[in-house]
């Protein structure tokens, strides 16, 4: 059993985010697509002491927030780092008082995964400023989910 923390990221964790930024192609910040980390609104997955994922979070309003950048280590992918990460960063926007979440992405399978798991919905496209993410995707799909929702159904699923 593979097992990892979540915790609230520090600033020695930002060289290694950085170089997971770059497994992920989303190392140009700051960039016209990305100015910089909301860095205080950040966790990391640690495995045995080691970052082995990321995820942050930018609040816009009293009510709503962006997702930032999430990355998980490709050499760790597949034992549910990036939905605990998900998870802790929606939790940490429902105790801020956050009800709607708007996300950027690009990835078809992370758009169906956000879908079926975190209750998001389409509400549009952005071009794409520059290469980040996916070179061969030229825009980013927004997508919205309400976290009181979706705080609800996953109350509701666990009893």
């Amino acid at each position: 059993m593979t097992t990892f923390t979540i915790e609230k990221a520090v600033e020695d964790d930002k060289p290694r985010i950085f170089e997971l930024l770059e497994q992920a192609n989303m190392h140009y910040i700051p960039s016209e697509e990305m100015e910089g980390l909301t860095f205080e609104n950040y966790f990391v997955a640690r495995m045995e002491g080691r970052v082995v994922g990321f995820c942050g979070y930018k609040i816009l309003s009293a009510s709503s927030a962006k997702t930032e950048l999430m990355a998980v280590d490709t050499a760790f992918r597949k034992y549910g780092i990036g939905y605990k990460l998900q998870e802790r960063r929606m939790e940490a926007m429902l105790e801020k008082g956050i009800k709607t979440l708007i996300t950027n992405t690009d990835l078809v399978q992370t758009i169906a995964w956000y879908k079926k798991h975190f209750g998001y919905k389409e509400i549009g496209r952005l071009k794409k400023i520059c290469e980040f993410s996916s070179p061969d995707i030229d825009h980013w799909t927004t997508l919205e989910t309400d976290l009181v929702q979706w705080d609800d159904t996953r109350k509701k699923e666990a009893k």
